[in-house]
């Protein structure tokens, strides 16, 4: 971003770093979101934070949770405050809550002290969670603010009821480097899902969209993680690995749903059902978003028992596309007469890449060309009627990427009397399935969650319904 555009901001979904002169949004070493200015050097003295910049600390977060936020901008150091508007500061206080819940106390004010300048922390405690809110000081003014978010395991896991293994995924011409869970016991005991063989089924996690690890990682969050121990912990083996854009150098041209999502998933499966642990029968797929909308192409080229479809959308990608920054500039107001234009300049574009208009390795929005054309060739609700796999469809009500009105109503509507498919509504959860509360904003994945304990058993459930 070149300026601090408060719509321009809550594009990003991983964490935010708001430093410097607003050279771009990026994800940042630590997962802790950042507002405000990084100080170039340290003074030559190390100054001691006092009980005044506890207060202010106190007193900013309390201005954001009352919607003060040209009064929290107050407190900033000039050089901060002519890098942060009142709006974008807005947002992100927005996306905490949105998260965590609406804010009930401001709680502790401990001092200390990083690269020489006074620090004050304080808690939001909000209704869902806690939210430490870390402030650098200079001469009594905030310079910086920090969200520490670091991940933690969900407390539906138990990691002693579950072993995991590195494995490899042989792609065409990329290796995947992958890690096997596997339940406890599996000749019985593990959530009564063993067969008389003592094999229990197995499922294969397909990312979304972006070059991600094997556990899908978004800020401080990991929603694969969460599901393939919260699966494990119930009997059901999970294979998690790398995403060739993650693992491998893939030229622009090459990259197609085919070669990037559906080839690689399908040796996944053939690899999960050479396990000696798991029923061959009994192999499913569960991809989110763009893995969950490639389901059904999955299911064409392999044996499955089932595929989840977590957060698929039935429209085609471009206008997935337009819809979700129509609601990212609109959130939170009317659009600007500059705001409209910029939708107007991504029509554009769009129509551009509907007509087949862009060259194969041309970037547009940060993909080729190619990549567009593959999505726009396939008929993802087409391909589910088509095949004959059970497929099931999981949408959370507060996606605001993937929506209930626009995709999951056609995924019930053309699908949803079928034998074969079963959908599972979730009102409270967001597009990575964390409970929430309403906007939904990409901001919010700055902070920490796991995926909702009710997606994971009813994952569970609905493999051991299909699967008998």
């Amino acid at each position: 971003m070149t300026s601090p555009d408060r719509r321009t901001f809550l594009g990003s979904l991983a964490s935010i770093v708001l430093a410097g002169s607003f050279a771009g949004c990026n994800e940042s070493t630590d997962n802790t979101p950042t507002a405000g200015v990084t100080p170039t050097e340290s003074p030559t003295e190390t100054a001691s934070p006092t009980p005044t910049d506890a207060a202010t600390a106190q007193a900013f977060v309390r201005d954001l949770s009352d919607g003060g936020y040209r009064r929290a901008r107050e407190r900033l150091t000039t050089d901060a405050a002519t890098r942060l508007s009142a709006n974008t500061l807005e947002r992100l206080w927005l996306g905490l809550t949105a998260q965590h819940g609406a804010l009930r106390e401001v709680v502790g004010a401990k001092r200390t002290t990083e690269t020489g300048r006074p620090v004050a922390i304080v808690t939001a405690r909000c209704d869902e969670a806690d939210q430490s809110v870390r402030c650098t000081f200079d001469e009594g003014d905030i310079d910086t603010v920090r969200f520490p978010a670091e991940y933690s395991p969900p407390a539906y896991a138990d990691e002693s009821a579950f072993t995991e293994r590195t494995v490899t995924v042989e792609g065409t011409g990329c290796s995947l480097p992958g890690t096997l869970s596997v339940p406890g016991g599996v000749a019985g005991s593990a959530g009564g899902r063993a067969d008389a063989g003592g094999t229990v089924p197995g499922v294969v996690l397909v990312h979304g969209s972006g070059a991600h690890g094997r556990d899908e990682t978004i800020g401080p969050n990991k929603p694969f993680r969460d599901l393939a121990w919260g699966l494990a912990t119930r009997g059901v083996a999970v294979l998690r690995y790398e995403k060739r854009t993650a693992a491998c150098d893939v030229p622009p041209g090459d990259r197609d749903v085919n070669n990037i999502v559906v080839e690689d998933a399908v040796q996944a499966v053939d690899l999960l059902g050479a396990q000696d642990e798991i029923d061959p029968d009994r192999r499913y797929v569960v991809g989110h978003s763009l893995g969950a909308t490639c389901t059904p192409r999955i299911a064409e080229r392999t044996a499955l028992a089932g595929g989840a479809m977590l957060a698929a959308n039935a429209r085609p990608i471009t206008a997935v596309v337009r819809d979700q920054r129509r609601y990212l500039l609109s959130v939170t107001g009317e659009l600007s007469e500059a705001e409209r234009e910029k939708i107007a300049t991504l029509d554009e574009t769009l129509v551009r890449v509907e007509n087949g208009d862009v060259a194969p390795d041309e970037r547009v929005m940060g993909l080729p060309g190619s990549w567009w054309s593959s999505l726009l060739a396939y008929d993802q609700v087409a391909t589910a009627k088509r095949v004959e796999t059970p497929l099931a469809f999981f949408q959370g009500g507060r996606d605001y990427q993937v929506t209930e009105e626009d995709d999951f109503a056609q995924w019930r509507s053309d699908l949803g009397d079928a034998a074969n498919t079963s959908t599972f509504l979730y009102p409270d959860l967001s597009h990575l399935f964390q409970s929430g509360t309403e906007p939904s904003l990409g901001a919010e994945y700055s902070f920490h969650d796991n995926v909702a304990d009710s997606v994971v058993t009813d994952i569970a459930a609905w493999v051991d319904r299909s699967g008998r």
